[in-house]
């Protein structure tokens, strides 16, 4: 099996690009591949070759020449693709090292492709990556208050004593727990599109239909929604913003933006980019990336190898339920009832099952002996 990525990604693309991407891609799925969108980054990653790729790159951004989204995108196959999307998930191509959101919209992806997901390799891809994801942050990584965009945002607004959020989903409430975290948190109104679906306590929640008034009245907002669209004209926007008797400070991580901004002296306005760049980039961590780059290589090995233990492996298995089958049978004309029967054959298939796991693990192991799998059909006398 392959594996094929493209990935769009700032900074290697400005934020213009990859807004007119996400407005394209908006909440497509395509059956069997991972579609990751998030403000800073498309992730588009296949079980096959270049081909493949470009197939579902036509199927998820429309009926265009889907070359055209080769030129733009970084391309990665097999281990390199592997690698990139482990690090991903591990927040290690973020602007914060071990950055917290990304692991969460990594398995929200996951989770949405959902059945279009063939069980198999792949798909078990995509779980490690979300596994060690959490395993860096838990073991490897220092824990970092501030290692989030959410909280990026948070600071650059912090200071306003009236902060509105615009949106109901993850992102928002990260940004509105990273304003209850500051030092001296400002009063926090949430504006959603379904207001009685948001729970955070300390904060008021609002209908998004109030949103010209938080416009016209607030100091700052953070709006985070996933809308795909704009949530309010230029025009109106101008409109509402020379009425203001101070100016308005907006920062926008949504993507496509919620906003587009016009100059105007009344308007501090912030795009997702201007915020990742504000980000201070920690040092970055060598054990973490030592760490994701030994998984996302055994990961590879296990790709690599399948065609040869997979069947190997299975073959294993299921010798052993024959003979525990046929052990079975022999010995339940000795027993009382038919429910000892289930349970002296539940009892030998778990004592069996846990006396391949030492060699089955071995046999996954990318730096076991080159002839380990020869030993294994001799020793259990495997076609």
């Amino acid at each position: 099996m392959h594996v094929s990525s493209a990935s769009f990604a700032y900074p290697r693309l400005d934020g213009a690009t990859r807004a007119y991407l996400a407005a394209r891609l908006g909440e497509r799925v395509v059956p069997g591949a991972l579609i990751l969108s998030t403000c800073l980054r498309i992730e588009i990653a296949v079980p096959g070759d270049k081909e493949a790729l470009q197939r579902v790159l036509g199927e998820a951004f429309g009926p265009d020449d889907p070359t055209a989204y080769l030129s733009s995108a970084q391309i990665r196959t097999d281990q390199n693709a592997i690698t990139h999307l482990y690090r991903v998930a591990a927040g290690l191509e973020s602007p914060f090292v071990g950055e917290r959101e990304i692991l969460s919209q990594f398995r929200q992806s996951v989770i949405k492709a959902g059945d279009g997901l063939e069980e198999g390799l792949f798909q078990k891809l995509l779980e490690g990556a979300v596994a060690i994801g959490r395993q860096v942050r838990e073991e490897v990584l220092a824990e970092s208050p501030h290692a989030s965009m959410a909280a990026v945002a948070a600071q650059a607004v912090g200071a306003a004593e009236r902060v509105a959020v615009i949106g109901g989903g993850s992102m928002a409430t990260a940004v509105a727990h990273a304003l209850l975290a500051l030092p001296a948190p400002p009063e926090i109104v949430i504006a959603a599109r379904q207001p009685d679906k948001v729970s955070v306590s300390g904060m008021e929640i609002w209908s998004i239909e109030r949103l010209e008034e938080i416009l016209a009245s607030f100091p700052a907002a953070v709006s985070v929604t996933s809308a795909g669209r704009l949530l309010v004209s230029p025009d109106r926007l101008a409109t509402i913003i020379e009425r203001r008797l101070r100016p308005l400070l907006l920062v926008d991580l949504a993507m496509p933006p919620d906003f587009r901004s016009p100059d105007l002296p009344g308007l501090i306005y912030y795009d997702v980019d201007r915020v990742a760049a504000m980000a201070v980039r920690q040092i970055p961590s060598e054990e973490a990336d030592a760490f994701v780059a030994a998984a996302a290589a055994g990961a590879y090995r296990r790709v690599v190898d399948h065609p040869e233990l997979g069947p190997l492996i299975g073959e294993m298995m299921r010798t052993a339920d024959e003979v525990v089958e046929a052990a079975v049978e022999r010995f339940a004309g000795r027993l009382a009832s038919p429910q000892d029967r289930d349970v002296l054959g539940q009892t030998a298939h778990t004592v069996a099952r846990r006396l391949l796991s030492g060699p089955v693990n071995y046999l996954k192991r990318p730096d076991r002996h080159p002839a380990a799998a020869e030993v294994a059909v001799a020793m259990f006398d495997l076609e």
